[in-house]
């Protein structure tokens, strides 16, 4: 009876103690050492890739969206010009336009005279012009030599020349040096437009310009008597001569 006794109470707390443990567990304390399998449990290990799934069903066609319109390209390459098109209607008539200035009987009289008058001048000048050249005129290209008739110093020369709105003749090219040769034969030589005064054995045009050109005799120039000017005999060979020669033919080019 003495033994049971501690038993039965053995067996009671036991009891109360499964009974406890059944009751309701939302206490704070027990809440406070819960926790989620998953959480509590050691991390997870990724496992292979799945099969890539079918493709499903093709879907409706969805409602049109409302977003804002893009912006307009740029214009095409212009295709083959089309059929002509049919004629018009003809347009209203327009208005009448101002009357045109009519020239007067009298007026178009003196136009006509006038006509006339410089075709007869053409006629003349060009007769004039056929004359000197028989006698002392040689042209060659653009540049005329025209010979005064007349024999003077270079000084003169260049002189007479220039109240003729022209320069003492001055040959660039054989063509020139021939053309004016033809004109030199009557009086056996002639001033030519270069001089070495200014530098001495440097010859220059009369316009200062290096002279390009030149047909000299042998031995020449050779500054014999302080020659300083230029002349042409009738071989077309020059030689060097005292400016104040007076025997030498003026002959100017234009």
């Amino acid at each position: 009876m003495t033994l049971l006794q501690p038993f039965s109470a053995l067996v009671l707390w036991i009891s109360l103690m499964m009974v406890m443990s059944s009751v309701n567990t939302d206490k704070p304390e027990e809440n406070r050492y819960s926790c989620p399998v998953i959480q509590c449990s050691a991390p997870a290990v990724n496992g292979l890739p799945g099969r890539d799934g079918r493709d499903g069903p093709k879907g409706e066609k969805g409602d049109p969206g409302e977003g804002l319109r893009g912006l307009q390209g740029f214009p095409g390459k212009a295709g083959p010009p089309g059929m002509k098109g049919d004629v018009g209607p003809r347009g209203e008539k327009g208005q009448k336009g101002e009357q045109g200035i009519v020239a007067s009987d009298g007026l178009q009289r003196q136009v006509t005279a006038l006509e006339t008058k410089l075709k007869v001048l053409e006629d003349e000048l060009n007769r004039y012009k056929n004359a000197l050249i028989l006698k002392n005129i040689r042209s060659i290209g653009k540049k005329m030599f025209v010979s005064t008739g007349n024999q003077d110093t270079f000084e003169n020369g260049k002189s007479l020349c220039a109240r003729a709105g022209s320069t003492l003749a001055s040959p660039r090219n054989d063509a020139e040096n021939t053309a004016l040769k033809d004109l030199v034969r009557p009086a056996r030589q002639a001033h030519i437009g270069i001089s070495d005064a200014q530098t001495e054995g440097r010859f220059v045009y009369l316009s200062g310009g290096a002279v390009t050109y030149s047909k000299w005799n042998t031995g020449e120039p050779n500054n014999l008597r302080n020659e300083d000017c230029v002349v042409m005999h009738e071989s077309g060979k020059w030689n060097d001569v005292d400016c104040s020669n007076t025997q030498a033919l003026i002959i100017c080019e234009f």
